[in-house]
């Protein structure tokens, strides 16, 4: 349709050329296509196929392997240890078989490495501790340790059997040699003794010597923890390692005066001796009408340390109660060292053989002492918590020996006697392998 304009002249609209009009047409239809790929595209891309996992445990790792990458699926394999199963074979798998999961998807597989368990590692230059370490992180333990002189610094270890990748055997040993380091010249010991338990220990270790040990065996009331004996001896030439043990007295005031019970009856005597921070050791009756009833001799007398147990010889017949306690609580308030009611009346036959467990001097002249170790009075919490070893050791006129060595449960108190010939006995505890205590009853 025309129009006409003001002066009456018609006017036509603008046409479009037909180049520009086929332009805007295909430039629409690949807009189309462009939309149609696009959501092709996210549909595949958000439409994963599932897969259902073969169980590939017992394959050898490269079947496995191969297997599920080809079902679209990524490995990933980590160490494991199965002595039944080959080396190199699948032995778990992560997700487990039968699970269905999205192709694409990470499975662990653990493979076995009991080949590389049964080879011994490198051991030389490691130190003894961290080849130890070593050892047990590939499932090995070291049984066997030997210290030697070498131009290695010490605790480095110089030798390791069998060789670092060999292959092992049940039957085999896993052993290593440790350098003591450069070997040393004999020392020779200067004497200590007089001087303070500190002032000693300096003067051994800027000689060189590096291990000193300190036992408290004897008593000091002006001049405490004075070295009063060496052992080794004072000029003895011994090696730096070889351990000195110094010994030292104790402070006066950890010692009491045995109180006064020669002629009291029993009962009184043992009050008398608890007053007085002291334990009553064991006891021996004797029958001797030609004497005074009562206690006729108590050891040690004069001084002694707090605590320390008092061994009466008493007169008269093993009591039944005495001040209303009864035989049996005597019994264990001797620690089990009197005998039973029958063993009592049996020996009251033969006065001048004293009745087994409760003899004080013996036909031989040792004594029979009660010991006691009670974990939860000595101040050390961690043996009630765990278990302990205890060592005791007597050193009397018959020598030196150990009397007892066991493994007790956390809190177990041991209770026993000792017997000691002479009269300067000397006791030392150790606890795990290490000096506890030494004294003299």
């Amino acid at each position: 349709m025309r129009e006409r304009n003001a002066g009456g002249r018609a006017r036509s609209e603008p046409v479009l050329p037909l180049s520009t009009m086929v332009r805007i047409v295909a430039l629409a239809l690949i807009a189309v296509a462009l939309v149609v790929g696009a959501a092709l595209t996210a549909e595949r891309y958000l439409r994963v196929d599932d897969v259902r996992l073969p169980d590939v445990r017992g394959l050898p790792y490269a079947d496995a392997s191969q297997r599920l990458r080809s079902s679209g699926l990524r490995v990933l394999t980590y160490p494991e240890i199965d002595p039944a199963a080959a080396a190199d074979t699948v032995v778990s798998q992560t997700p487990p078989s039968g699970s269905v999961v999205r192709s694409g998807r990470t499975v662990s597989l653990g493979v076995n490495a009991v080949a590389e368990v049964r080879q011994t590692p490198t051991l030389v230059g490691l130190t003894e501790v961290s080849a130890i370490a070593r050892a047990e992180s590939v499932g090995l333990s070291v049984e066997r340790i030997e210290y030697a002189v070498s131009d290695q610094p010490s605790g480095t270890v110089i030798g390791q059997y069998p060789g670092p990748g060999s292959v092992l055997t049940p039957d085999v040993v896993v052993s290593i040699a440790v350098s003591r380091g450069f070997a040393s010249a004999p020392l020779e010991l200067p004497d200590v003794r007089g001087m303070t338990l500190d002032e000693a220990r300096g003067a051994l270790s800027e000689l060189g010597i590096r291990r000193v040990d300190a036992v408290a065996a004897d008593l000091s009331f002006d001049r405490p923890r004075t070295v009063t004996d060496q052992r080794p001896a004072p000029g003895a030439e011994v090696l730096p390692s070889t351990p000195v043990t110094l010994v030292y007295a104790l402070e006066g005031t950890r010692v009491v005066r045995v109180p006064e019970v020669i002629g009291a009856p029993l009962w009184q005597a043992q009050l008398a001796l608890r007053a007085a921070q002291l334990g009553l050791g064991p006891v021996r009756f004797v029958d001797d009408p030609t004497r005074p009833s009562g206690v006729l001799e108590a050891r040690p007398a004069g001084f002694t340390v707090v605590g320390s147990p008092v061994a009466l010889v008493v007169n008269g017949p093993v009591p039944e109660s005495s001040a209303g306690t009864s035989f049996n609580d005597l019994a264990a308030e001797f620690g089990g060292l009197l005998p039973s009611r029958s063993e009592a009346e049996s020996a009251s036959e033969e006065p001048d053989i004293p009745a087994p467990g409760t003899t004080f001097v013996q036909a031989d002249g040792s004594r029979l002492i009660p010991f006691r170790f009670d974990p939860s009075q000595v101040g050390v919490a961690s043996l009630t918590r765990e278990p302990y070893r205890l060592t005791l050791v007597v050193s009397d006129d018959g020598g030196e020996r150990t009397i007892l060595d066991r493994q007790f449960e956390a809190g177990e108190s041991v209770v026993t006697s000792v017997q000691v010939i002479g009269d300067e006995p000397l006791l030392q505890t150790f606890i795990n392998g290490s000096f506890f205590q030494a004294w003299r009853p």
